[in-house]
Parts: structure tokens; C-alpha cells; sequence
């Protein structure tokens, strides 16, 4: 058990310093006001068109008897917001190039509403409604998200954050809220015990003092955030101060905890044991155990029957591209270190490994096929992959299994690595949206903060996003 050094030396457990007090981050109210400003400005353009082409009696008439189509309407242009990324509230929405982003997304989303319009002819709405809806859609969302984006600049949504430990995860932290600029965080220095850092700066913020001074210096600097940014031991005193900051309303949060929801990783370098086992045991297990697997093996045999054509494309250009199998057979370890067998479409020359051994990947691999490139480019290799999901060695989402090989060597440079066998590993996965294959041991730690992020996070919600990321990749062929 991890302890905190009191006086004199004297050591006391650490167990209840995770629950000094839940920390709310304000993106999620951010996100909130976002997505309600754009339902707002949904609502009004459909009120606004239907009045304005036919008048105020028979235009709320006309809301009244179409509400699916105007609901629908709504959703698709916001699920495609959501697909196009323009619900990061760390953008700046006044730029060019993200309104171009919304214009782009609400012309998508225009298509999509008029192809489902003509599927089914009970939802069509008249030409003149529709047309006016989208148009007003697109310049109010556009309107609202730039008065969005002033209003966060204001003073008074900004939070000062005082970091406590100016080490190696305070600077790690530090870095982070300076990159997410639309954050409303505002640093405004450190505390740390270390005599040696007292007056002085770290990049440009100053050190205050050490923890006697913590309350003068909240005091001082309007301090409503504190980030507990120590790894080791913590003296008695500092969690007496930090208690007493968070009964008096000062919001306390720890390092790990903040890099997570700024960069949906978790930092592996900056945790330890307790904190692995503490997420283990708080996760519910209802989901991921009983209702995951259910939805994915029935979504992966439906997406199974629709792609045989497509698969029989693949395995006919492959036999023309190049001599060998057509599939691809490979050991993968999965859940709790069980193996199986993965199959993939073949994209390299047959018996690529033959003379080298088991290699990473890399750019302009000369083993890769012309065919393959472009497999692998719109991760298409991947399909056959539904059987694995099918036979319950995979999910549709979870982190990519890797080899035997491989693993042996992660898991002795590599911290936490083993923990991703705590789940079914992945047809597509939330590091494979986020981060590139990776061909390196540095590139693997990268995608190992995605992963974990993923195994403390699963619920269905993020499972849809990786979805409609994954759909993005494939649409856009952002793969690798």
C-alpha cells in the first residue's frame, strides 16, 4: 500500500487520497452548452423556415405534422458535428478553417438528410422548407459557434490552476494545458517542497513556495483548480492542506485523472500500482462482460452477409496483384493471454517474414503489395476479422492483439502493458482512430495511453465514437 510521510518520519496509508473529492472537469459542461446551442439553432431554423415560406399559422401547422422529419433533420446534422470532429471544445471556432469544417459538415449532412427524404417518401418535407432549413441550419451553427468561441475567452470562464510538484508529471501537466488552449485553464504557477526550486520558474511560471504557503498563495491568485501532480510519497501535512482546500470549495485533481480528459490517454509513466487496481475495481463489469459482446457478435454477422460481394472483389484483385494465399492466417493473443488465430487478407508478398523474422512494419514497406497498400490504407485486410468477432476471440472494439513475440518485448519495457489482455482485444479500437499502426517501441507506449484510456472508459457511448471514427477512417482512407 502506498503511505504519505507525516512528522518525524511517520508513514500513513494513502487509500482514501483518491477520493479527496471528485473532480468535475469543465469540459463536459462545455460540451453540454455546445451541443445544446446547436439543438437550439436546429430548432429555430426549422421553425424559422417553416414561418417564413408559409407564414406563421400554416408554417406551425405545417412543424406540427412533419415532426419526424424535422427531428431527423436535427439529429443528422448533429450526429455528423460529432463525426467531423467539430465537438472538441479545445477548437477555436472563429478560425477560417473551422468554419469552412461546419460548412463542410452541414453540406454532408444536407445529402444525407435528402437521400434518406427520398428512401422514404412519408418523411419528405417540401423543397422550399427543406432548402430554406439547411441553409439557416449552416449559418446560425456557424453564427453560434463563433459567439461560442468569444464567449470562452471571457475572464469569467477561466479557472486558475495551481500545480502542486514541479517534477517530471507538473511539467508533463503543465505542457498540456498550454496546448489546450480553449480549456478555460489558466496556470498560474507551482508549489513544491524541494528547497532547491523555491523562487524560481518552470517554462515561465513561478515557483510560489512549498506547502505551508498553499493556502496564501490560493489566496492570492484566485486559485479555484489544484493539481496534484506527485508521483511518490506525500507528506501528512500537504494532504491535511489539500483536504482543507477542497472543504472550502477549492476543486482538487490528480495528474493522471487531467491528462486523461485532455488527451483521452492515460499516462502510464505517471501512475502506479494502487492507481491501476483502483480503476480495475471501480469499472462496472455489466457491459463489457454481457451486453458488448452480445451487440457485436449480432452487428458482425449482419456486416459479414453485406460484405461478401465486397470480399470476393478483394480476393480476385489480390490473385491478380500478386502469387499466394489470399488470406492471411496469424497467432494473436488475446483476453488473459490466450491465443488464436487472426485472419486477415494477405497484403504483403507471401512468406514476407521468411528471411527477416518477426518485424515492425514500415513506411513504404517494399514486402507490402500495390494491392495491399491500398487494403491497408482503407484497413479493408481487416474484414475477415468478423469471423474472429463471430467465434467471440474479438470485439469489435478493444485494443488490437499483437504477437507472442511482440508482447514478451512490450511487456518488459513497456509499464501496464499486460493490462490490455483484460479485455477481448479489437477489430478497431480507440488508439487505432486516434494514433497511427505503430512501428516503433515509442510509438507502441503512445498507443498503450490509448488503450488504457479505452479499458477505463468502455461503456457504449465510447464504442459509438470509435465507430464513427473508424467509419471516418475508412471513408477519408486516413489509415496506414
Amino acid at each position: 500500500m502506498a503511505t504519505v510521510t507525516g512528522n518525524r518520519g511517520k508513514t500513513y496509508p494513502t487509500k482514501h487520497i483518491m477520493t479527496i473529492k471528485i473532480f468535475h472537469y469543465p469540459i463536459s459542461k462545455r460540451l453540454i452548452m455546445l451541443i445544446a446551442g446547436d439543438l437550439l439553432m436546429v430548432n429555430g431554423a426549422v421553425f424559422l423556415s417553416a414561418i417564413l415560406r408559409l407564414g406563421l399559422g400554416e408554417g406551425w401547422d405545417y412543424i406540427r405534422n412533419n415532426p419526424v422529419s424535422f427531428v431527423l433533420t436535427g439529429f443528422v446534422f448533429i450526429l455528423t458535428f460529432f463525426f467531423t470532429e467539430l465537438y472538441d471544445t479545445r477548437k477555436d471556432f472563429k478560425s477560417v478553417g473551422n468554419i469552412m469544417n461546419i460548412t463542410f459538415a452541414s453540406v454532408i449532412a444536407f445529402v444525407i438528410t435528402t437521400f434518406l427524404f427520398y428512401i422514404n417518401w412519408s418523411l419528405r418535407i417540401g423543397r422550399g422548407v427543406f432548402l430554406l432549413n439547411g441553409a439557416f441550419i449552416t449559418f446560425f451553427i456557424i453564427g453560434w459557434r463563433i459567439g461560442y468561441s468569444y464567449l470562452m475567452d471571457q475572464p469569467i470562464f477561466k479557472r486558475n490552476v495551481l500545480i502542486v510538484g514541479g517534477g517530471w508529471a507538473g511539467k508533463t501537466i503543465l505542457q498540456e494545458i498550454i496546448m489546450a488552449k480553449k480549456t478555460g485553464l489558466r496556470v498560474a504557477g507551482f508549489i513544491d517542497d524541494n528547497p532547491l526550486k523555491q523562487k524560481k520558474t518552470i517554462e515561465g511560471f513561478p515557483i510560489f513556495g512549498d506547502r505551508y504557503t498553499l493556502a496564501t498563495v490560493i489566496r492570492q491568485n484566485d486559485i479555484s483548480l489544484i493539481v496534484n501532480a506527485i508521483t511518490h510519497e506525500k507528506h501528512a501535512d500537504l494532504i491535511k492542506s489539500l483536504i482543507n482546500c477542497s472543504w472550502n470549495g477549492i476543486e482538487i485533481v490528480d495528474m493522471p485523472t487531467l491528462y486523461e480528459q485532455l488527451t483521452g490517454k492515460i499516462p502510464f509513466k505517471h501512475i502506479n500500482d494502487m492507481w491501476m487496481l483502483h480503476v480495475v475495481i471501480s469499472k462496472p463489469k455489466l457491459y463489457g462482460k454481457l451486453v458488448k459482446p452480445v451487440i457485436e457478435i449480432f452487428f458482425a454477422l449482419m456486416l459479414f452477409v453485406l460484405l461478401i460481394p465486397a470480399m470476393v472483389i478483394i480476393s480476385l484483385l489480390i490473385k491478380m496483384d500478386s502469387k499466394g494465399r489470399v488470406f492471411y492466417a496469424q497467432e494473436r493473443i488475446g483476453k488473459d493471454g490466450k491465443e488464436f488465430t487472426i485472419i486477415k487478407f494477405r497484403t504483403m508478398v507471401e512468406n514476407a517474414e521468411l528471411n527477416t523474422g518477426a518485424v515492425y512494419t514500415s513506411d513504404n514497406d517494399p514486402r507490402i503489395t500495390k494491392v495491399g497498400k491500398f487494403l491497408r490504407k482503407w484497413r479493408l485486410d481487416e474484414i475477415p476479422q468478423l469471423l474472429n468477432v463471430i467465434k467471440g476471440e474479438m470485439s469489435l472494439m478493444g485494443p488490437r492483439p499483437e504477437r507472442y513475440v511482440f508482447i514478451k518485448e512490450f511487456e518488459e519495457k513497456i509499464p501496464f502493458y499486460t493490462q490490455r489482455l483484460a479485455v477481448r482485444p479489437g477489430l478497431t479500437g480507440w488508439a487505432q482512430v486516434k494514433y497511427p499502426y505503430a512501428s516503433s517501441i515509442e510509438q507502441t507506449e503512445e498507443k498503450l495511453q490509448y488503450d488504457l484510456y479505452y479499458i477505463k472508459n468502455m461503456s457504449f457511448i465510447l464504442d459509438f465514437v470509435v465507430l464513427l471514427k473508424t467509419i471516418k477512417v475508412v471513408l477519408f482512407g486516413s489509415g496506414k
